[in-house]
């Protein structure tokens, strides 16, 4: 079984990664920082008597350029995916009056085009396939503005629209769609 995990190497994502990998699961994840992936898989190793594959992929995934680099890389290394978790996402406080400008931007791209990108990119296999899963980690934001959340919600709330979305999409497949609110 093949899982992808995006921003992997801290928070949520690791724990996620860790989890999979402790089930035996293959893992592709990937991050900003290469350090941070080599530390994260040495410490996997260190912490497990099995051995699944691990696959390791340095990207900024708020650049399409590079989320199609590692979409070829994964299906290269691992072939079909199983589980999909678009987890990557940035967070930038502020209101929508007083927030930098690109703060929209950057999080919509990071939140939100990422997981586009690459569900697009590795959808037509796991379609082949006739199986598959995928996760799109929201956040409460997808559903309930609050103060200083600014642009952040807006790409939290695009982020669960994509997902019902995809889901009505693939009701007809075998492929699953969640979405995480944490």
């Amino acid at each position: 079984m093949n899982a992808v995990i995006t921003g992997a190497s801290k928070g949520i994502g690791k724990a996620i990664a860790q989890k999979l990998y402790s089930k035996g699961i293959n893992i592709s994840i990937c991050s900003r920082n290469m350090d941070d992936l080599n530390t994260f898989k040495q410490e996997l190793i260190a912490n497990h008597t099995h051995h699944p594959k691990i696959h390791l992929f340095q990207a900024d995934v708020s650049k399409k350029g590079q989320v199609m680099a590692y979409a070829a890389d994964i299906k290269a290394q691992l072939g079909t995916i199983d589980i999909l978790i678009n987890n990557a996402g940035i967070f930038i406080p502020g209101s929508l009056e007083d927030e930098a400008d690109g703060a929209l931007e950057a999080m919509i791209d990071t939140n939100l085009y990422s997981a586009y990108h690459l569900t697009r990119a590795l959808l037509p296999e796991m379609k082949a396939a006739g199986s598959g899963h995928i996760f799109n980690m929201c956040s409460v934001a997808s559903i309930k503005a609050y103060p200083n959340g600014g642009s952040y919600a807006i790409s939290k709330f695009a982020l669960l629209g994509f997902s019902k979305c995809l889901r009505e999409e693939l009701k007809p497949s075998a492929i699953k769609v969640t979405s995480i609110l944490p």
